[in-house]
């Protein structure tokens, strides 16, 4: 589904990527561990193709399709959907009224706006926000935990073919990780879809079973594997990954 090679990106003359290698197939679920300012949210960011960030060299394939080649929209409509660790307000727009434009660019057959609402209902009332949520301002007086949950909402609205999930638990509550998880769970049933998780927290990871860990440490992944990573990185931390990355002689700087 998913294939990055070499990829190198910088945020204005500062490199942030420093050659990424990651495949990802369906139904799989990706789980990125790593320090603070290691890059990860970056890689979200460069996969949509945000313009704050500038690609510098490799290649993203989204199956099979050059992402260089398509605008953020049509990344989108291909499939990806990526939430924001603090998602922006959208003042004079609805909850409402940005879901089902999303949804209708996405789907250009979908026309049901009845339809459209009963699911938009159904998935607020899952998320424990009340229906009055789809009328007001997009995340405009929102509370972090509220603005989580409406990117949540969105996953479930636009079902996407790969959901790149960006610290979607900070901030929530034990009950809202439980639903965020059974959420997940959803929408990887379909064995067509697929999951990248950018997570600092051991809870969400109690919820999902993880088909690879990666750690991503100075722009890089610099080790993959299973669940066995997760359980060394809460016993040991990161630093024993990075004391390994500058053995190899790479410097390493930690925010």
């Amino acid at each position: 589904m998913l294939k990055i090679q070499n990829l190198h990106a910088k945020f204005e003359e500062t490199p942030i990527l420093k050659g990424v290698n990651l495949t990802i197939n369906p139904g799989e679920i990706h789980v990125i561990l790593g320090p603070n300012g290691s890059g990860k949210s970056t890689l979200g960011r460069v996969i949509l193709g945000d313009k704050k960030f500038q690609k510098t060299n490799g290649t993203i394939l989204f199956e099979k399709k050059d992402f260089e080649l398509l605008s953020i929209p049509e990344r989108v409509n291909a499939g990806f959907f990526l939430s924001f660790q603090s998602p922006p307000e959208l003042s004079g727009v609805s909850v409402h009224e940005f879901l089902f434009a999303a949804k209708k660019a996405a789907y250009p057959n979908f026309t049901s706006s009845f339809r459209f609402k009963k699911d938009l209902e159904a998935s607020l009332t899952s998320f424990r926000l009340p229906t009055h949520f789809a009328k007001r301002e997009t995340n405009v007086g929102f509370s972090g935990g509220e603005r989580k949950k409406i990117e949540m909402v969105s996953l479930e609205i636009l079902n996407p073919k790969l959901a790149f999930l960006d610290e979607i638990d900070s901030g929530v509550d034990i009950d809202t990780i439980k639903k965020t998880g059974e959420s997940i769970k959803k929408f990887l049933k379909d064995k067509t879809k697929s999951l990248i998780i950018v997570t600092h927290s051991e809870k969400l990871l109690q919820e999902i079973t993880p088909t690879h860990v990666h750690i991503f440490c100075n722009g890089k992944i610099i080790r993959s594997g299973g669940q066995e990573i997760i359980e060394r990185v809460h016993k040991n931390g990161f630093d024993v990954f990075v004391e390994k990355l500058k053995s190899k002689g790479f410097q390493v700087i930690k925010n």
